[in-house]
């Protein structure tokens, strides 16, 4: 991969260009002159916005995946070779002036094979292949996308970055280990990103240069944009979140908090622990095992990034039957004679760092509960929070998503969140499963003209997020409100995804220079897509564990725990 000057563009919104943004370059390219049967798909042209929108988050996905630890704004210079931008709208759907399908051709057609049609539907579906075409195998068995794969991709996250996590070598059994499992490759390098593909990234010396770049997506929403997104339904009055018989967890408006499983940088690396006390400085405790004792560190929020932010890397090989089990049920006397880490320091660390990865999984794929609450409802025991993975969540709070196809609103505007809001969270006393439930709101554009609407209910988070947003749009002629989808849903652990984070309060931690673009070019891109899902780890489904100190047994020491709150009750 290099880089060369941008071309000239002719995008329309060219005079309200961004500031330099890197542009890069993909020289080698396997694609394919347009099939004559696929002629109802009629070229974009150059410079149009779809193809800039395209190019510009295959730019960043590129640089998330092989430059993790790189600022500013990133576009492709332009599709490889013979790979090109087409879109198909139905004659009913013109009809209407609905929008039209975007799809990328060029992938090479086997005469021999079936005649399905094979073109990426999305900058997300086509770039595992523009990571494979950036490597050096040829073979394309080592390409992640659908069509050199044979199955579909599990949903990208090639945006999301692996941390560095050790300064350490690779973790290998000791020479008289028998069967030697295979070593994982080393994660402490600082020069390449790790990568769920098998390929090469570009060496430093063919860092791209800073080129101009216009933002697409800079333009205010169109006046079509803002008539599509029709809520299901239009409460006159908002919902309520529910008064609990509870004082609220201290923290609750912290970014991290207490009980929380979060990354925090260790010199040129990043670990994983668990924060023990949330204020102006964060005091975690490191990750290790039962024979690797750690020391709280303290950290400030900047040096800190959640739980979602970061992927875990491959555990070793040889330990992978132990994912899932807690750490204090497992024998550490027998994998550092196994890993010969007595005579090593360096492999007492790397054990230490897949003891890391293991309890980071578990953790990934259990919940707990706390707060038990008096309601009575047949069947069920009510809660006022559960830790659900990684992550401290409470009742009256805001959450990301994910629905079934079937259940997703049409109208959602595109980069804009979804969040459900929790007002009840039960577990079924016969088979445990946690439900929550709760209302279901997405957030639109709305020209300033319109009368507001009251939302002063919704949790702070929502209303911070309105505010940051219309501060930005204002200007513009628009703001934004958050509007009802559903006003009451149910769903078990499986549907959250996570917290919802405010842009303004995340953004500037994880991507500063992103952030400074975003209210230069006052154009907000949803921050929730930069995180992973919660169980998104590699790692079987634990379930319920009785309280946050068996989550991570055996991960911290055992005389090390959350100090006790009386905002904070569990089970024991």
């Amino acid at each position: 991969m290099a880089s060369r000057k941008a071309k000239d563009l002719k995008a329309a919104d060219n005079e309200n260009a961004s500031a330099n943004a890197i542009a890069l370059q993909v020289w080698r390219s396997d694609g394919t002159e347009m099939p004559s049967e696929y002629s109802q798909y009629e070229k974009v042209e150059e410079g149009a916005k779809p193809i800039i929108e395209w190019q510009n988050k295959l730019g960043q996905a590129l640089a998330a995946e092989l430059m993790p630890s790189a600022n500013g704004m990133y576009f492709l210079q332009e599709f490889p070779a013979h790979y090109h931008l087409r879109w198909y709208q139905a004659k009913e759907e013109r009809k209407k002036s609905q929008a039209k399908h975007y799809y990328l051709f060029g992938y090479p057609e086997d005469p021999g094979a079936n005649k399905a049609r094979k073109y990426y539907r999305s900058p997300n579906h086509f770039l595992p292949h523009l990571i494979w075409l950036i490597g050096e195998s040829q073979d394309r068995g080592d390409c992640a996308c659908e069509f050199c794969s044979g199955s579909k991709p599990i949903t990208s996250k090639a945006a999301k970055t692996k941390p560095i996590l050790s300064s350490g070598p690779a973790l290998s059994p000791a020479a008289t280990s028998a069967p030697p499992p295979v070593s994982t490759p080393s994660i402490n390098t600082t020069n390449t990103a790790a990568s769920t593909h098998k390929t090469t990234a570009a060496s430093s010396s063919s860092k791209p240069r800073a080129t101009s770049r216009p933002s697409a997506s800079s333009q205010q929403p169109s006046s079509h944009e803002v008539q599509t997104a029709v809520p299901y339904q239009t409460p006159a009055v908002a919902p309520s979140v529910a008064q609990h018989p509870y004082p609220v967890v201290h923290d609750h408006d912290a970014l991290f908090r207490a009980g929380e499983v979060v990354w925090y940088k260790n010199n040129n690396s990043w670990r994983v622990g668990m924060i023990l006390i949330s204020g102006p400085t964060l005091s975690i405790i490191p990750f290790g095992h039962p024979q690797y004792r750690t020391l709280t560190v303290v950290k400030e929020e900047a040096d800190v990034r959640p739980f979602l932010a970061f992927s875990i890397p491959q555990i070793n090989s040889g330990l992978q039957e132990l994912k899932g089990r807690a750490l204090d049920q497992i024998d550490w006397q027998a994998l550092q004679e196994r890993f010969g880490t007595h005579t090593d320091a360096s492999r007492r660390e790397g054990l230490a760092i897949e003891a890391t990865k293991l309890a980071a999984t578990r953790v990934d794929h259990s919940y707990s509960t706390f707060n038990q609450l008096p309601e009575s409802v047949p069947n069920y025991t009510m809660y006022g929070g559960l830790f659900l993975g990684a992550e401290k969540i409470c009742v009256g709070e805001a959450v990301r998503i994910k629905l079934p196809r079937e259940q997703q609103d049409p109208s959602l505007e595109k980069g804009m969140p979804m969040v459900m809001v929790i007002w009840r969270i039960s577990i079924s006393k016969d088979g445990g499963v946690v439900v929550s439930e709760g209302s279901l709101w997405k957030l639109q554009h709305t020209p300033l003209t319109h009368p507001p609407t009251n939302q002063v209910q919704l949790p702070a988070a929502m209303l911070g997020e309105k505010e940051f947003r219309d501060g930005i749009l204002q200007s513009r002629g628009w703001r934004v409100e958050w509007v009802l989808v559903n006003r009451n849903m149910s769903v078990d652990e499986s549907a959250i995804r996570g917290r919802f984070y405010e842009t303004r309060r995340l953004t500037p931690i994880l991507n500063p220079a992103k952030f400074e673009n975003m209210v230069r070019q006052q154009h907000i891109e949803d921050i929730q897509s930069l995180l992973n899902n919660r169980g998104d780890s590699s790692g079987p489904h634990v379930g319920r564990v009785l309280n946050r100190a068996q989550a991570v047994a055996g991960a911290i020491p055992l005389d090390v725990s959350i100090p006790p709150s009386a905002d904070l009750v569990e089970a024991y």
